[in-house]
């Protein structure tokens, strides 16, 4: 299986993951459903250069994500696509947008990812692939910023993306240290059937510029990295980012992990 995606399923990640919980819907325990929490909304966001150097602090682990005030279910709309089964996920309230969902200290500043639109806040109601039963579901329209000062600069766009994590806490982008350039790798979907599919973002040590990246394998680039669920997440050996691909059923496991090499001018890590 390849450890990349195409940028179609950037823009239906949603519906595989709605897929996802029809499929596996019986194939898990139980847990409780947590309690949302409320902190007061963040302003808008807006797409902007950033600005001269800010250092942010990195959050604690124990951050819950930032929101908007919670609304009642009455007239809420169900976060799952219409085919789906309206009882696999239970709609519990709505956060304004501006929600805060993930951050991290990076280079001058920090990256986010925030809810561009209303947030629909929900649990599993039965456990699946994805989830298990009582955990919480997120849709949005999402965006990845680099925040600098005061200024935001929108990395990437996620529209209608559906996600489902265990708790409110808010998430961290995974680091991977380069000479060149501090990686930074996010992968909103903690589990699935079909590995993690992750986003990646670099900060240049040089110029202090930050941009996605993508990935290439022969003449094909995909903007999102696939990788296992069960075995090392992707680090840098000597200077080459290694990646360890998903095993499922119906999939070859192949014996060797795939390596990339980071070319920062063209914005790639480009498979050997």
């Amino acid at each position: 299986m390849s450890p990349i995606r195409s940028t179609a399923t950037t823009r239906t990640a949603g519906a595989l993951l709605v897929l996802g919980l029809l499929l596996g819907c019986s194939s898990q325990g139980v847990s409780g459903t947590a309690t949302p929490s409320a902190e007061p909304a963040p302003s808008a966001i807006a797409s902007a250069p950033a600005s001269p150097p800010a250092t942010t602090a990195s959050p604690a682990a124990s951050e819950t994500a930032s929101a908007a005030v919670p609304a009642t279910t009455a007239g809420l709309s169900s976060p799952v696509q219409p085919e789906a089964p309206a009882n696999l996920v239970i709609a519990d309230s709505v956060n304004a947008a501006g929600t805060i969902r993930a951050r991290s200290a990076a280079g001058q500043g920090e990256l986010l990812m925030i809810a561009s639109s209303s947030e629909e806040r929900g649990h599993l109601e039965t456990s699946s692939n994805y989830g298990l039963e009582g955990e919480q579901t997120y849709q949005a329209d999402y965006s990845i910023v680099y925040r600098a000062g005061d200024q935001d600069q929108v990395l990437l766009k996620l529209p209608a993306f559906l996600f489902v994590r265990p708790s409110d806490q808010v998430l961290e982008f995974d680091k991977v240290s380069f000479k060149d350039a501090e990686v930074y790798l996010f992968a909103p979907q903690y589990k699935s059937g079909h590995g993690l599919v992750a986003y990646a973002f670099a900060v240049n040590k040089m110029s202090g510029e930050v941009f996605p990246l993508s990935f290439k394998q022969g003449d094909i680039v995909h903007d999102t990295l696939v990788y296992s669920e069960i075995q090392p997440v992707p680090a840098n050996q000597n200077e080459q980012l290694v990646v360890h691909s998903p095993e499922g059923a119906g999939t070859d496991p192949e014996l060797k992990p795939q390596v990339y090499d980071l070319d920062l001018e063209k914005r790639l890590f480009i498979a050997r």
